[in-house]
């Protein structure tokens, strides 16, 4: 697992992307928990820059979770705040992948100009057991359309997203959720690579 982790982080800085999309909402997280997640952005063209991301999230059954946050970085993305809901379509069971559909929505400041983006993320991931750790890797193909309020002009985007979910493979801590995730440009998109950590709570 830590080598499948590490060749995810490299391939990433030779790679278009776009921020998170999908982020920990695949993983199966247990019913009635609260999850809070940071993660660590890193922006590189198109507003380069490095920050953090703090998220909030909640299973509300078992085809349905929500998500909530803001991002603070040290470039022209000065801050975002978005939202996202993930509803199951297939769920994972023996050999067949989820398949699910992610709804968000984000608002971020732009080197002074106020950009609204609205999406749609069809993702398909798949749990494995990996050197006696499981973990869920998932693809996707997020669509979007941000709307400059300044400048009043609309643009769409599209990437491939490519991520993994899992547990830290550490004694001290089995109860974080670790994530990663790239979204390789396709048209309109900017580099980025996010990693997180995430901590359930009842």
């Amino acid at each position: 697992m830590k080598k499948i982790l590490f060749g995810l982080v490299a391939s990433t800085f030779s790679l278009g992307a776009i921020a998170s999309t999908v982020g920990i909402s695949n993983h199966p997280f247990l019913m009635k928990k609260h999850i809070f997640n940071t993660e660590y952005n890193n922006y590189f063209n198109d507003g380069a820059g490095s920050g953090l991301n703090v998220m909030y999230h909640q299973r509300y059954n078992s085809q349905l979770n929500f998500d909530a946050g803001f991002g603070f970085t040290n470039g022209d993305r000065e801050s975002r705040a978005f939202v996202g809901a993930n509803m199951q379509l297939i769920p994972d069971y023996g050999r067949q992948p989820r398949v699910s559909l992610k709804g968000t929505a984000e608002t971020e400041n732009l080197d002074g100009d106020r950009i609204n983006t609205f999406g749609v993320a069809p993702t398909i991931s798949k749990g494995f057991v990996m050197w006696g750790n499981e973990a869920f890797p998932f693809i996707s193909l997020p669509l979007k359309v941000s709307l400059n309020e300044n400048e009043k002009e609309y643009e769409t985007s599209t990437a491939v997203a490519l991520g993994m979910t899992g547990r830290l493979p550490f004694e001290s801590t089995r109860n974080l959720v670790g994530n990663i995730e790239a979204n390789f440009s396709l048209r309109n998109s900017y580099a980025s690579l996010v990693m997180g950590v995430s901590l359930p709570i009842e």
